[in-house]
């Protein structure tokens, strides 16, 4: 690829991310809290489609748009570091490991920064998807494991782990650049006491991609993360642990 033509992909893709993030974190709240009273009339997991499923796409749309149209001969697969490595079976299995070793460790940090917040006086809520699946019927329930493995971690790692990582790596240190990344992944989830574990977990993500050389690598270590922590918070909510 064109080095020249990929930075400037990289920067409007930077450009395009950023004003979904603006759009979706800043204008969109406002508009829900006016039709807020029509969505309390909806199902729940209707509710929460309308919540997550526009978001996603335009994700999806920010980074892909832009590589379509900047470098449309070049496959999107090369664009996005979408291959993956050539030995799969060791990869796959110290993603899993990984991930399995991360979960109880992350944990542990959310734990500690409860405990912490506690004697700092400062209230700290559960996140917003532990509280709906507390009470989430079985429908709502799919919706949610869907949203977790399926549409969650492919849009999120395009825009932190590739756009926005790569946009802060033309201009700084790597390891700076997946803090910044690391960071406003973390802050956009709005939740101050899973701050911490999710800023680490992000870390971790971005290791995976910087080392695989593949994002599809850390799609699936996402994937598989969510899926522990989703399915885990189900099987207490329905009685089974």
């Amino acid at each position: 690829m064109n080095q020249d033509t990929n930075r400037h992909r990289i920067h409007i893709t930077f450009l395009c991310v950023m004003a979904v993030i603006a759009f979706f974190q800043g204008f969109v709240p406002v508009l829900l809290g006016y039709a807020a009273k029509s969505l309390v009339q909806l199902p729940m997991w209707l509710q929460l489609l309308i919540l997550i499923l526009p978001l996603q796409i335009a994700y999806l749309c920010a980074v892909v748009i832009p590589a379509k149209k900047i470098q449309p001969t070049v496959p999107l697969r090369e664009q996005l570091n979408l291959a993956l490595p050539r030995n799969r079976l060791s990869t796959f299995g110290l993603l899993i490991g990984g991930v399995v070793l991360l979960y109880p460790c992350l944990s542990l940090v959310t734990l500690l920064n409860k405990k912490l917040l506690t004697l700092l006086h400062i209230r700290a809520e559960a996140q917003e998807l532990v509280t709906l699946i507390g009470s989430a019927d079985l429908s709502t329930a799919v919706v949610i494991l869907s949203a977790a493995i399926l549409l969650a971690p492919p849009g999120e790692e395009l825009v932190f782990r590739h756009a926005i990582y790569q946009q802060f790596e033309c201009i700084s240190h790597p390891a700076g650049a997946a803090c910044v990344s690391a960071l406003l992944f973390a802050l956009s989830h709005f939740n101050i006491l899973t701050f911490p574990a999710l800023f680490l977990l992000a870390l971790f993500l971005q290791f995976v991609y910087v080392r695989t050389k593949s994002l599809t690598c850390a799609i699936y270590a996402h994937i598989l993360y969510n899926a522990i922590s989703v399915i885990l918070l189900l099987l207490l909510r329905f009685g089974v642990l």
